[in-house]
C-alpha cells in the first residue's frame, strides 16, 4: 500500500487549493449549463463566444460552460452546436458581475442528421486536443454497418485507425495496439470492449450519448496507456418525457428507455443476440450468445449540485458439446461509477468520481474425463477528483486526482493440477494544467502528469505541452508534445479476444513509454468544408511482446512480467488527412492515411527490425450520406488499404510424430517480411421513416462488400 501517502498528499492540495481559488473570483463572468431542449440532455462540447471578440468556450461532458474577463457593457452571447438552431443572447455587463445563464438549444430539423461542422475563431481558442474526432449517436446509427450500428467499425472509416481484417472490430490508432488505447464509459475503464470474439464492440449505440476520440497527443487528464484515448458518455435520459428506442437487426434485438423522474432522469438499455435460434432454425447448433445492458440515474441535488449513477453489464456465452467434447466459454465486463459535480461558483467546478470496473474470462474444455481451463480476471476500484478553474480570459486551470486499486488474477487448470497467480497494486497519478489565451491568435496548453505504481516502485513524469495558432481566420495550425507511460500488458493469444489477459509490469519489467510528436494545420474552405492535416511520430520505450515459447521447467505460478513478456522498442510516423464536407444534400467525409510503425524486440526475430501486422502503408476511407427525398437517406462507405505484412513458411522438415505418423513441419524466416494483397470494400444503405400509429418506424436496407 505504498501509493496511500502519496494520495493523501494529493487530496489534500486539491482541498487546499479549491479553499483558496473560491475566494479569488472577481471577475466579469457567465456560467450555466447547455442543454437539448427536447430532451433535457446535457451537450458536450456546445461551441459559447461571446460576438466580436475572442473570448470563447466549449461545454463540458456535464454541459458546463464558462466566459470570464468579459468586457462591460451591451454584449452578445452566441451559443452554437451542431444540428442545433443557434441561439444569441444580449446581456448588460457589469464589472465584476456573475450571471448564471442555463441554456436550452432547440433541435434544428434543416441539419438534424449532418456529420461535420465547421469551427471559427471564436469557438475557444483556448482549448486544445490534438488528433480529435467527436461523434454523436446520430452520425452512428446512419453509417452503413455489418447488421447493426457499432461504434468501433464507425471510428475504422477514421485517417489514423487501422484494422487486421473485416472480422475485427480492434483499434489501432497510429501505430498503437488496442491495449495501448484508454477506453473510458462514463469516466470507467473498460478493459475488454469486444463481443462475438471481437466482432462488434461491446457498447450498445442506442444507449450513447457522445463519443470523443484522441488519437494522440492528449492532454494530462489522461494517462495509463500510450497511444489514445476513446471517452464514451451513456445518454443520460430525457428529462422532460418517457420515451423508447426499440431495434430488430440480423443478429439481435435492442430496448432503451428513457425518461424524466422527480429529481433528474433515467436511462435503461438492453441488447441480446438470438444466434442460436436462428442457427436452430437452419439446423445448426450454435450454442453462443451476448447480452449487454446500460443504465444511469441522474440526481438534482440543488443548482449547484448534481449526482449521476452509472453501469454497464454485459457477457458473450458459448456452451458446446459435440463428441464427447465439451467447450464452456464465458467472458465479460461490469462497471458502475458515482458521480458527483459540485459548483462552487461560475468560476471554480469540481467532479468527484468513485468507480469500478471488472473484466473476467473463464475457459474449459473436458474431453473424455480430462479437463483444461483457464481463469482470468482484472478489478479496478478508482477514485477521481477533478477541479476546474477560470480565474479570467486568459487562464483556464484543471487540476485532478486518480488513485486505482489493481487486482489480476490468472488460474491455469490442466488435468488435475491448478495453477493460480494473483497481484495486487496501486496506481496514482496527480495531474496540473494551463490552458492559456496567449493573444487573440494564439493559444498555449503546458500540462504534467506525475504517475506512480506500487508493483516496482514507479514514479514518472510525464510532461505534456500544446499550442495553437490561427494564421487567418480560416487557416490554423497545432503543435504538440506529450510523454506517456503505461503500467500493464495485454497477452492476447490467437487473436481471440475472449483469451486477453491483463498483467502488470513488476520489479522485473519496466513500465512502457511512449513520446508523441504531433504537427497539425486546419482550413476552412468553405463554411461547410474544411481539410484537417496532421503530421505525427511517435517513440516507443520498453513496448511489451508476448513470449511465445519458454522453458519446459519454469513454473506456471507465481510468474513474473518477464516470464511471460520480451522488452522491445519501435517508432510510428505518418500523416492523416480529413476533408469534412456538408454541401447541397451530401454530407461525410473523405480519409487518407500515410503510415508507417515498425518494432524491434529482444532476443526476437534475429534481433532485427520488423514491421507488425497491424502496419499498412496507405487507407483511403470515402463516407457519404445523401439526403434525397422526404425521409429517404442513402449512404455509402468505402474503404481502401494496401496489404499487410505477414510471415511466410520457407521451407518445411518432416518428423516422426510420437505415433509413429510423418509429419511435415514449416520453418519460418524473417517475421512479417511479405504482404497480403491490397484490400478494398463498398458497403451501401438505405432508409426509410413512417409513422404509424404515432410512431416513428424505420425501414433500412443494406448491402455489405458490394464488391464480393
Amino acid at each position: 500500500m505504498k501509493g496511500l501517502p502519496l494520495v493523501n498528499k494529493l487530496l489534500f492540495v486539491i482541498l487546499i487549493l479549491s479553499a483558496l481559488l473560491k475566494f479569488q473570483l472577481n471577475a466579469t463572468t457567465i456560467f450555466g449549463f447547455v442543454k437539448d431542449k427536447e430532451s433535457g440532455e446535457p451537450l458536450y462540447l456546445v461551441n459559447i463566444w461571446i460576438k466580436g471578440t475572442s473570448i470563447g468556450t466549449t461545454s463540458n461532458e456535464k454541459g458546463y460552460y464558462v466566459l470570464t474577463d468579459i468586457p462591460t457593457g451591451k454584449q452578445i452571447v452566441v451559443f452554437s452546436y451542431i444540428g442545433y438552431q443557434p441561439l444569441k443572447q444580449k446581456f448588460n455587463f457589469k464589472s465584476n458581475e456573475e450571471i448564471r445563464f442555463d441554456v436550452s438549444l432547440k433541435p434544428s430539423l434543416l441539419t438534424a442528421e449532418k456529420i461535420v461542422t465547421t469551427a471559427k475563431r471564436e469557438d475557444n481558442i483556448k482549448e486544445i486536443k490534438p488528433g480529435q474526432v467527436t461523434l454523436n449517436a446520430r452520425q452512428i446509427r446512419y453509417l452503413p454497418q455489418i447488421a447493426e450500428p457499432d461504434l468501433f467499425r464507425t471510428l475504422q472509416m477514421l485517417p489514423g485507425v487501422a484494422t487486421l481484417s473485416d472480422f475485427s472490430a480492434g483499434l489501432y490508432i497510429r501505430g498503437g495496439s488496442p491495449d495501448q488505447n484508454l477506453i473510458l464509459l462514463d469516466q470507467i475503464d473498460v478493459y475488454n470492449p469486444n463481443h462475438l470474439f471481437g466482432f462488434f464492440s461491446t457498447f450498445n449505440a442506442d444507449a450513447l450519448k457522445s463519443v470523443e476520440l484522441l488519437k494522440g497527443g492528449f492532454p494530462a487528464q489522461f494517462g495509463g496507456r500510450l497511444s489514445s484515448v476513446l471517452n464514451v458518455q451513456n445518454k443520460d435520459g430525457n428529462r422532460q418525457r418517457f420515451g423508447g428506442l426499440g431495434r430488430i437487426s440480423l443478429i439481435s434485438s435492442s430496448l432503451t428507455l428513457e425518461g424524466p423522474w422527480s429529481h433528474g432522469s433515467w436511462m435503461l438499455s438492453g441488447r441480446r443476440t438470438y444466434l442460436e435460434l436462428v442457427a436452430k432454425l437452419l439446423d445448426l447448433d450454435l450454442p453462443y450468445y451476448f447480452y449487454d445492458s446500460h443504465g444511469k440515474v441522474n440526481f438534482d441535488l440543488d443548482k449547484n449540485n448534481r449526482a449521476t449513477l452509472s453501469f454497464y453489464l454485459g457477457d458473450d456465452k458459448l456452451d458446446l458439446s459435440n463428441s464427447g467434447i465439451n467447450i464452456n466459454l464465458l467472458w465479460g465486463n461490469r462497471t458502475f461509477s458515482a458521480n458527483w459535480m459540485h459548483l462552487f461558483s461560475g468560476q471554480l467546478y469540481s467532479n468527484f468520481v468513485v468507480a469500478a470496473s471488472r473484466f473476467r474470462s473463464r475457459t474449459k474444455v473436458d474431453f473424455d474425463n480430462v479437463a483444461f481451463g483457464l481463469f482470468n480476471r482484472i478489478d479496478d476500484l478508482s477514485v477521481k477528483g477533478m477541479l476546474t478553474y477560470a480565474p479570467g480570459i486568459k487562464h483556464t486551470i484543471d487540476l485532478g486526482m486518480e488513485v486505482k486499486y489493481l487486482i489480476f488474477q490468472l488460474n491455469n487448470l490442466i488435468v488435475d493440477e491448478e495453477y493460480k497467480n494473483e497481484y495486487h497494486g496501486i496506481y496514482s497519478a496527480f495531474y496540473l494544467q494551463d490552458n492559456i489565451k496567449l493573444n487573440a491568435l494564439t493559444a498555449l496548453q503546458p500540462g504534467l502528469r506525475i504517475s506512480y505504481y506500487s508493483k516496482g516502485n514507479y514514479f514518472r513524469l510525464e510532461p505534456r505541452v500544446a499550442l495553437r495558432r490561427f494564421l487567418s481566420r480560416d487557416v490554423q495550425f497545432t503543435l504538440a508534445y506529450g510523454k506517456y507511460f503505461q503500467y500493464l500488458n495485454l497477452v492476447q493469444r490467437g487473436g481471440l479476444s475472449f483469451a486477453d489477459i491483463w498483467f502488470p509490469v513488476d520489479q522485473t519489467f519496466k513500465p512502457g513509454h511512449a513520446d508523441h510528436f504531433i504537427l497539425g494545420l486546419k482550413y476552412d474552405v468553405l463554411e461547410n468544408l474544411s481539410i484537417d492535416m496532421e503530421a505525427y511520430y511517435k517513440k516507443y520505450f520498453n513496448v511489451a511482446e508476448y513470449r511465445e515459447f519458454r522453458s519446459a521447467d519454469e513454473s506456471l505460478e507465481n510468474q513474473t512480467a518477464a516470464q511471460n513478456f520480451l522488452p522491445g522498442k519501435g517508432h510510428a510516423y505518418g500523416i492523416d488527412l480529413l476533408l469534412k464536407n456538408n454541401v447541397w444534400l451530401f454530407n461525410g467525409w473523405l480519409g487518407y492515411s500515410l503510415a508507417w510503425t515498425k518494432r524491434k524486440t529482444e532476443n526476437y526475430n534475429f534481433g532485427l527490425e520488423y514491421y507488425p501486422t497491424f502496419d499498412r502503408r496507405h487507407t483511403v476511407t470515402l463516407v457519404q450520406n445523401f439526403n434525397f427525398w422526404k425521409n429517404w437517406k442513402f449512404n455509402l462507405a468505402y474503404k481502401y488499404g494496401s496489404g499487410q505484412p505477414f510471415t511466410q513458411p520457407t521451407a518445411r522438415f518432416a518428423a516422426l510424430t510420437p505415433d509413429g505418423r510423418l509429419y511435415y513441419y514449416p520453418l519460418y524466416g524473417r517475421k512479417n517480411m511479405y504482404r497480403l494483397p491490397n484490400y478494398h470494400r463498398l458497403d451501401i444503405g438505405l432508409f426509410k421513416q413512417w409513422t404509424i400509429l404515432g410512431l416513428p418506424v424505420e425501414f433500412y436496407v443494406q448491402v455489405i462488400n458490394v464488391f464480393d
